[in-house]
């Protein structure tokens, strides 16, 4: 019992043993503790330390003592001049850290966040920042670093990234501060304006012996740095692979800035606003961001200036879509609204479009455009002068007709009856067209081309109009061209007649039987249009059953159209001779001349011809056996006038020989369709008649009738002999004709 006792008591102090031991593990802080701010001591005898918390950050004062504190803040008040600020783990700070005086930031591989604005902001002495870790990893992250005017800032190692601004996302450097880049890399920044690695104000200054700015970007300029200030670069430093809207831009010097170059082998991308010097000294490692340009001189070991040179240019291209109808008349500078020219540089690169100037010809020998595809050649001209040269096609359009306005300028007097022909001469019509251009049409396209002297032109403008529908001395004539008219106003005139003017002849006439009237158109042949004219015995009487002799007529003229026509001057005389003839003539030959007395004192010469058109007329069909071999025609002319009508019959004598010598004829007037026996006499070798019809056709027939009989019969005559004779042969022969005809088997 007492051994089971002994043994209850020692499992329970074991027990309690076991669990004190278990209860100091857990919680070490139980432990003493040095207070807050203060260093923790090692034991001054062998025994192992009890372990302890480490603090966020420790800071080396300038005497080299370490004092490790719990929390950041607590370290940022014990970080005075000349003492470093070590981390220990990574910290956040809610606000900026400013700096002043001369401090040393040890990142000692851990990242230091800043979580509001700026992560550090140095007002004033020289903040270093570095890194005693190997490899440096160490990271100033958030808000990056912002350098005021009269403080410094310097980078030994570590990294500056991840962090995000409006202005110099990684570091900022305002004006009168001062950036020193000795290593170190600033990386992966984003500025939202200029300058994703670095911003550099003017009046600041920036050197940089090493380290490097990488993998920036900023929205505006700048994706490494933005360079304002004085900018040195020597040594391995190295400024590449930042973008601005994923186009490289690393070191952007502002206009006027210039590099001091000191043996600088690293690579260093650089931008400017334009063309130009960029840097002095010595330098192996300037590229430039753009492959629009090139660094000249390149890869130079002797101090030199380096610009940026535009890349020569080598070939150009055109792309012409165009704006609006092209025309022959077209300015090959209106092209250029439709026009792309870009050039390919000596990298294979887009030459810079401002830097490169054109101009428009025709290819040579061609002296304009015409109507369909015209080749435009471009001769392109670097900033170097160095040329290039392509063509692109337009289609040119013949230009349309969009309206026409007549000008005319009334010279010459228009009638009611004249033709609109008469206008032109006075008339002016102008075409407007769609490129802008006036042109004069004629009345065909060849006129209008000679008019303008353009081919291409085809417009025309035609007349219309009824110059005799005039009202009130006007009309208005319509000039029409493609779709559009214009009108004229024509001023018409009264056509003016002097009676003065008009032909008057005396007339002769030869009395008729029964009454008569003496026709107008004896004593004036030919009158004015739209003129008409009475004839009345002078001193009053009428016209009629005239005796032989002498009369004096008036002639009256009146128009028919008083609106058209006006008349002046008064009535004309003429001369009226009446006589009376008859005639009776003779003559072996046909033909006879003689003058006769005729009543009313009037001597004339008649005039008879015969003459035989028997080669002009084909021969009439005559009645009976009656055989036309001859037709003539008689004709009596009166001093060179036909005359046709005779108040007397004529005796006509005519010679008969040759064919009809010893023959019987008959004589017959043609007439129309048909023929007429005339009585005739023979007289020896004359045939005699008597007419009063003249300017008629007779033809001498004779009857063939009895010779056509003698024919056949003569012709029957020969048959039947011949047929007896051919019957006669044949009976005599049929016996020996039967003989040589084939036997008919049985």
């Amino acid at each position: 019992m007492r051994t089971e006792r002994k043994r209850l008591i020692i499992f329970i102090l074991l027990s309690m043993a076991l669990i004190a031991a278990f209860v100091l593990l857990l919680f070490p802080a139980a432990q003493p503790a040095a207070a807050e701010g203060e260093t923790v001591s090692e034991a001054e005898d062998d025994a192992l330390p009890a372990p302890r918390a480490v603090g966020e950050a420790t800071v080396e004062k300038a005497d080299g003592s370490l004092a490790e504190y719990a929390t950041l803040s607590y370290a940022l008040k014990a970080w005075e001049d000349g003492s470093t600020l070590i981390l220990n783990q990574d910290v956040a700070s809610s606000e900026t850290i400013t700096v002043s005086g001369d401090k040393t930031l040890d990142l000692n591989g851990h990242t230091l966040e800043g979580r509001s604005g700026r992560t550090l902001r140095v007002t004033a002495g020289t903040l270093t920042v570095t890194d005693s870790t190997n490899p440096q990893s160490g990271e100033i992250a958030g808000g990056g670093v912002r350098v005021e005017g009269g403080g410094a800032f310097i980078l030994e190692g570590g990294y500056i990234t991840d962090n995000t601004a409006e202005d110099g996302a990684g570091v900022f450097v305002s004006v009168g501060g001062f950036f020193t880049m000795t290593g170190g890399t600033i990386m992966d920044n984003t500025a939202t304006g200029t300058g994703g690695g670095v911003c550099l104000l003017g009046g600041s200054s920036f050197t940089m012996t090493g380290g490097r700015i990488v993998d920036n970007k900023a929205s505006e300029i700048g994706g490494g740095v933005f360079a304002a200030g004085s900018v040195s670069l020597s040594g391995g430093a190295r400024i590449s692979d930042n973008t601005v809207d994923g186009a490289a831009e690393n070191l952007y010097l502002d206009a006027g800035q210039r590099i001091d170059a000191s043996g600088l082998s690293g690579q260093v991308g650089i931008t400017m606003p334009e063309a130009g010097a960029f840097a002095s000294g010595t330098a192996t490692g300037f590229v430039s961001d753009s492959p629009a340009y090139d660094v000249s001189p390149p890869n130079s070991s002797s101090e030199v200036t380096f610009s940026l040179v535009l890349s020569p240019l080598e070939s150009v291209e055109a792309r012409y879509l165009p704006t609006e109808n092209i025309y022959p008349t077209t300015d090959l500078e209106v092209l250029r609204g439709g026009l792309t020219v870009t050039g390919t540089n000596a990298n294979g690169a887009q030459y810079l479009s401002s830097a490169l100037s054109y101009k428009l010809s025709l290819p040579e020998g061609i002296e304009r455009l015409t109507v369909g595809s015209n080749e435009i050649v471009v001769t392109a001209t670097g900033e170097g002068g160095e040329r290039a040269e392509t063509s692109f096609s337009v289609e040119v359009v013949a230009p349309s007709l969009t309206s026409i306005e007549a000008a005319f300028l009334q010279t010459e007097t228009v009638y009611f009856d004249s033709s609109l022909d008469v206008l032109v001469d006075d008339l002016t019509v102008t075409g407007h067209f769609n490129d802008g251009y006036d042109r004069t049409l004629g009345r065909t396209p060849e006129e209008t081309q000679a008019l303008s002297g353009e081919d291409y032109i085809t417009a025309y403008y035609t007349l219309s109009g009824d110059l005799a529908a005039h009202e009130n001395g006007t009309v208005s004539v319509t000039a029409t061209a493609g779709g559009s008219s214009a009108n004229i106003v024509v001023a018409i005139s009264r056509h003016v007649i002097d009676t003065a003017d008009i032909l008057v002849e005396d007339a002769v006439e030869v009395e008729r039987k029964g009454a008569w009237a003496v026709s107008p158109e004896a004593f004036t042949p030919s009158l004015p249009a739209g003129v008409l004219s009475e004839v009345s015995l002078s001193g009053g009487g009428t016209v009629g059953n005239l005796s032989a002799g002498t009369y004096t007529v008036q002639i009256t003229f009146y128009v028919t159209d008083e609106k058209n026509y006006e008349l002046v001057g008064g009535p004309r005389t003429a001369t009226l001779t009446v006589y009376y003839s008859s005639l009776t003539a003779t003559n072996e030959d046909g033909t006879i001349f003689y003058t006769v007395e005729r009543e009313g004192g009037i001597p004339l010469s008649w005039e008879l011809v015969i003459k035989d058109v028997t080669e002009e007329v084909s021969s009439p069909k005559l009645e009976g056996g009656m055989e036309s071999r001859q037709i003539f025609s008689v004709s009596l002319r009166d001093g060179g006038r036909i005359v046709t009508e005779l108040d007397a019959p004529i005796t006509v004598r005519i010679r008969i020989d040759g064919f009809f010598s010893n023959k019987d004829v008959t004589l017959f007037r043609l007439t129309d369709g048909g023929h007429i026996a005339v009585e005739s006499t023979r007289d020896g070798d004359y045939l005699i008649f008597t007419t009063s019809s003249v300017q008629t056709q007779f033809c001498v027939a004779y009857n063939a009738g009895f010779g056509v009989y003698l024919a056949l019969t003569i012709v029957f005559g020969v048959l039947c002999v011949g047929g007896a004779v051919l019957l006669v042969w044949y009976f005599k022969h049929k016996k020996k004709l039967d003989m040589t005809l084939p036997k008919q088997e049985e």
